[in-house]
């Protein structure tokens, strides 16, 4: 029989650390973009939002489904 207790289990610490990595990226190739953009480096700036949108699209959403019956 499964358990009533529906408290959520903690996740570990290496299932945050893509989260955080994930972020980072973004932040980082954000300020990257809008730096060579500014500087007139159009191309370098679209090279660079392009290698982060593939960096970003890995990390992804991650979405836990339970279902109980």
């Amino acid at each position: 029989m499964a358990s009533l207790d529906r408290t959520p289990t903690p996740l570990p610490p290496k299932a945050h650390l893509l989260g955080w990595l994930t972020a980072v990226t973004g932040l980082i190739a954000v300020i990257a973009v809008v730096v060579l953009a500014v500087m007139g480096q159009g191309e370098a700036a679209t090279a660079v939002g392009a290698v982060a949108a593939a960096a970003l699209s890995v990390g992804g959403v991650h979405i836990t489904v339970q279902i109980r019956r």
